[in-house]
């Protein structure tokens, strides 16, 4: 098929090339309704295209926005990029998915080829905890916005949930149930900020309430299943609280596999990412985690950054917390 042209489109709608541009550009200025009407009927009907390359050359815009992910096979990570995309699309930009597979050196190589590639900002999940890995960002003069979690010393703005706030809230009202022994079972929490926080207010409020905190650091599903299995051997009344979607449904799956009857045998508590406790065992109570919330006010707040430069602090998107049967 001929590839249709701006000039073409132009004659068409009985218009200059530059409102063509100008309507592209969403910069309508006192542009009428009717002729507006009119070239978005030319444009509909003669299939145009713009070419995004000959867009970013005239206008020096890549319109291309960099989102790099710590685990891209996480369900957080999934409905967070549906958050980001809804916004960005709507505001003419596209988006660079990367998956740093949570390695910090992968994850510089990636953020790299996304200023190579000219993006105009990047949300970034971050893999460390350390701002010095990501003054680099900042040497480009590119927006950088964080979600999900926070580097220090605080350099940019954070989009998170209230993750102390709400693990405080869960065990408090857990440990009047009389739990004894409360297991903190997450992925290895050193240098990633929602697990160090999560787990220093499980240990704080159970402390307090001179109750044992135990953290259990695992790996893989089958690392896990070994400790699952030792901590269902301790005699005294136990719950256990797992740092996220993903533990939290594997450490379920296990539990329902070994017939564990929760919450008699062991009460089970954690973060939600799937939003599907209600339905699983007796009903989880769990913290949901906004996930897709997180992404469209991390992308409206880039999109900020891109006009202009925002204070830096943290942004918090509240997560629901469903009491259920299992605690």
């Amino acid at each position: 098929m001929k590839k249709i042209t701006i000039k073409e489109v132009a004659e068409e709608a009985g218009v200059s090339k530059t409102t063509i541009s100008r309507f592209l550009n969403n910069n309508y200025g006192n542009m009428s309704k009717e002729t507006k009407a009119r070239i978005a009927d030319v444009i509909e009907r003669l299939g145009y295209r713009p070419s995004k390359q000959a867009q970013a050359l005239k206008s020096k815009h890549s319109y291309l926005i960099g989102v790099v992910v710590a685990d891209i096979s996480n369900m957080y990570s999934s409905l967070l990029l549906k958050g980001i995309g809804s916004v960005l699309e709507k505001s003419g930009y596209q988006m660079i998915i990367m998956d740093a597979a949570n390695s910090v050196s992968l994850e510089k190589e990636l953020l790299q080829k996304l200023i190579d590639q000219s993006v105009e900002g990047i949300i970034l999940q971050p893999s460390s905890r350390q701002s010095s890995n990501y003054e680099f960002i900042a040497e480009h003069n590119i927006p950088l916005l964080l979600v999900d979690r926070q580097t220090e010393p605080e350099r940019w703005t954070s989009v998170i949930t209230n993750n102390i706030a709400a693990t405080k809230e869960v065990i408090e009202k857990a440990l009047e149930k009389g739990y004894e022994h409360v297991f903190v079972v997450s992925e290895p929490v050193k240098d990633v900020s929602t697990r160090e926080d999560r787990y220093r207010t499980v240990q704080e409020t159970v402390l307090k309430s001179q109750k044992q905190c135990h953290l259990i650091e695992v790996n893989d599903e089958d690392e896990m299943t070994g400790k699952i299995e030792e901590i269902l051997r301790q005699p005294n009344k136990k719950l256990l609280f797992a740092s996220n979607g993903r533990v939290l449904m594997e450490s379920l799956t296990i539990l329902i596999h070994k017939n564990i009857s929760i919450p008699a045998e062991i009460g089970i508590t954690g973060f939600d990412d799937w939003n599907l406790t209600e339905l699983v065992g007796p009903g989880i109570t769990s913290v949901e985690q906004p996930s897709r919330k997180i992404g469209k006010r991390a992308a409206t707040h880039l999109l900020e950054l891109l006009k202009d430069k925002q204070p830096v602090g943290e942004i918090i998107v509240p997560s629901a917390i469903r009491w259920r049967k299992s605690v």
